[in-house]
């Protein structure tokens, strides 16, 4: 872990969003969230934008038929194509690995747009599809997942590092401080009797990636927006760890020593406090605020001093499924939220 950040419960998003104008939704984000702008994905306006076809491009033997809405790779092409990343990946090519501007409108736009609108940002935020749920969700022309073969998953993940540093350099190049959150939603499937993860090899590629956007002199986040085993990430390099604070602060809260160690560590938190999912539509600002309240509640209960819990505020998780009023909404209250937790 770097050096040590403090949060004061800073407001930003997760990434998808349902909007289909990318100068409107970058727009929107500037303003909702100035401190920390994130750049949006939106799959409601192309297949290319979903979050495994987006970090697609130059993945071996890969198939997408962007008609038919497909995503899959043929095991029998991807051998070529092998020796190629890995040839790309040892000459550092990163222009090779880059993200075309067909497949993420909203961050090419976003950057274009950082100069005039990010005045007053402490961090410009990206993201990036992590390795186990990217190698989980892919499969073969057999419909098993690449997870399982050991010489595509090693590949995949050089892509993602190698997508990931490019990531990095176009973000930086707009602002000196940039945060990229992985995106990990399958590892709530870590331990699970229906899913066979490998978490030595899970793990593995997970601390190859976040290594690779820290290299960079980038905040490295993970987004997880379920329940998992907390101890194994807390233990990680990573700096920040984004949760459903809204439905799992009472598992996540378990872990008060290693969540201990973490902030010791300089590690912060983005609670995921705003729902996104079984919405009553009665949830206030202050009604959610107090839930955060209560949270570090107990951590103070448990030992750890309050001044060194560093928070983010976020929304539990990506919304771009959802409708846009709804959606907005959501962005709205996570900035109440974090305006009320400053105040």
């Amino acid at each position: 872990m770097g050096k040590s950040l403090k949060f004061n419960f800073e407001a930003t998003g997760i990434g998808s969003v349902p909007f289909k104008d990318p100068r409107k939704s970058c727009e929107m984000i500037f303003d909702i969230f100035p401190s920390i702008p994130f750049w949006p994905q939106l799959p409601r306006m192309s297949f290319l934008e979903n979050m495994y076809v987006q970090f697609s491009e130059r993945l071996p033997g890969l198939l997408l038929d962007e008609e038919k809405r497909t995503i899959r790779i043929d095991t029998a092409k991807a051998a070529d194509d092998i020796e190629n990343v890995y040839e790309k990946y040892l000459e550092s090519d990163i222009e090779f690995f880059k993200v075309s501007e067909d497949h993420a409108k909203g961050f090419y736009e976003f950057l274009r747009l950082a100069g005039e609108l990010s005045k007053n940002a402490k961090f410009l935020k990206g993201h990036i599809t992590g390795p186990v749920s990217y190698a989980l969700s892919l499969t073969d022309q057999n419909k098993k997942s690449i997870l399982y073969d050991n010489e595509l998953f090693e590949a995949l993940a050089k892509v993602l590092v190698m997508k990931a540093k490019w990531q990095a350099r176009k973000l930086r190049s707009v602002s000196p401080n940039v945060i990229i959150f992985i995106d990990e939603p399958s590892l709530v499937s870590l331990g699970s009797s229906y899913v066979n993860i490998n978490a030595d090899a899970a793990f593995e590629k997970l601390d190859e990636l976040i290594r690779a956007i820290k290299d960079e002199g980038v905040i490295c986040g993970l987004h997880c927006c379920g329940n998992t085993d907390w101890a194994l990430l807390l233990k990680t390099d990573i700096d920040i760890i984004n949760f459903d604070a809204y439905n799992f602060t009472k598992e996540f809260l378990l872990y008060s020593e290693e969540l201990k160690e973490f902030f010791q560590r300089g590690g912060s938190i983005g609670w995921g406090i705003v729902p996104t999912s079984g919405l009553t539509g009665e949830e206030t600002a202050e009604d959610l605020a107090q839930r955060l309240r209560a949270a570090i509640d107990i951590l103070a209960d448990k030992g750890i001093e309050r001044e060194s819990v560093s928070s983010l505020v976020t929304p539990s998780c990506g919304i771009g499924t959802l409708d846009e009023k709804t959606a907005r909404n959501i962005l709205e209250t996570t900035k109440k939220v974090s305006e009320i937790m400053q105040g």
